[in-house]
């Protein structure tokens, strides 16, 4: 008898999720989408040549990875597509969750900083200090772009499908919780919440001028000034809680598996780690946040991702989704285990005849 656990335990073995993943991307993506266009913003600037190549160029890879039945290609190429995805659904998100206009909590994230003993202004000139410094943190803060590509492949490479699954529900997760803690309690930065002007700023070297970037965006937004983006760079808008840290702490959780990736995955999301409150502009009390984001996520991916595997077995033992020719093909290849050969029936035995008398 098969019960729902060994169909769990035997597809998750097997690494077979198959297209059930594509479910709740497609709804996030949908959902993300609706509420952008809710929130008012209409006319965007979107790269649709650059997004076509790219999405050509992954489909004829994975084609011609199907072709010749290289699975990891197959396993990569779809997991990175999931992961674009993902992202531009998330950063409409931000955009959207910057229009709901609730009071900014600078002043109390600010507090929480300094009763730590957090001194954002030392910490920043230790590292304008010296020029390697100010391009190790510079690149570990960009790192976030590449860093999932490289996860995702190892990944891939070592069959571990099961845990690229995980990986890629609980950023759906994450983002969702980081987002609505954002539009909920949104913030700035330190220095634009203090009022110091960009000449002041720039003397760190590393931080963000209040007047560039997603911080001249947020402010904005929130203002109903910007309701038509003509730079849509698809890197989002998000203080607290700190989303470059879910991202780090995600990466790290999900190469673990990968022995020889642990090291060089870990030193580099805790270089990532460092330059958030930089590059990124954080609050420290923004890295508690997403560290307690991320083990939340992490724990409710795993409920999802057991309901998707019991789905994914149903589906393939659905007869619909098989056609007829293949289903009476693969009826005929497969041996029939549980088949016990038959003996041979008896002949009946007659009993033997006395010869007749010829007297």
């Amino acid at each position: 008898m098969t019960t729902a656990g060994n169909v769990t335990e035997h597809h998750d073995r097997e690494h077979v999720l198959g297209a059930v993943l594509w479910v709740p991307i497609s709804l996030f993506l949908i959902g993300a989408f609706a509420i952008f266009h809710a929130s008012g913003f209409r006319h965007v600037a979107i790269d649709w040549n650059g997004y076509g190549t790219i999405c050509a160029v992954l489909l004829a890879g994975y084609l011609v990875a199907r072709g010749f039945r290289i699975r990891f290609i197959q396993a990569f190429l779809n997991g990175w597509l999931q992961n674009l995805i993902v992202a531009i659904a998330a950063t409409m998100l931000t955009y959207a969750a910057a229009t709901v206009g609730r009071p900014l909590v600078d002043d109390q994230l600010l507090r929480v900083d300094q009763l730590m003993g957090y001194d954002w202004m030392a910490f920043a000139a230790f590292f304008a200090s010296s020029d390697l410094m100010v391009r190790i943190i510079t690149e570990s803060y960009q790192s976030v772009f590449y860093l999932p590509s490289v996860v995702i492949l190892c990944l891939a490479v070592k069959g571990d499908i099961a845990t690229l699954e995980k990986f890629i529900l609980a950023a759906i997760i994450s983002l969702i919780i980081t987002i609505a803690v954002f539009a909920v309690l949104p913030a700035t930065t330190a220095w634009t919440h203090l009022g110091l002007s960009d000449t002041e700023v720039a003397s760190f070297r590393t931080l963000p001028r209040s007047s560039e970037g997603w911080i001249d965006e947020l402010i904005r937004i929130r203002e109903g000034r910007l309701r038509s983006l003509h730079n849509f760079h698809g890197r989002g808008l998000i203080a607290f809680p700190s989303f470059h840290c879910v991202a780090a702490l995600l990466l790290i959780w999900a190469s673990w598996n990968v022995r020889w990736l642990r090291i060089p995955m870990t030193l580099a999301n805790l270089c990532m780690l460092v330059s958030t409150p930089l590059i990124g502009g954080h609050y420290l009390v923004d890295l508690i946040g997403g560290a307690v984001v991320t083990v939340v996520s992490v724990i409710i991916a795993k409920q999802p991702h057991a309901w998707m595997l019991s789905w994914a077995a149903a589906f393939q033992r659905a007869a619909w989704l098989q056609p007829s020719a293949s289903r009476i093909e693969a009826a005929v290849r497969r041996p029939r285990l549980s088949a016990i050969p038959r003996r041979p029936a008896p002949r009946p035995v007659r009993p033997a005849q006395r010869p007749r008398s010829r007297i």
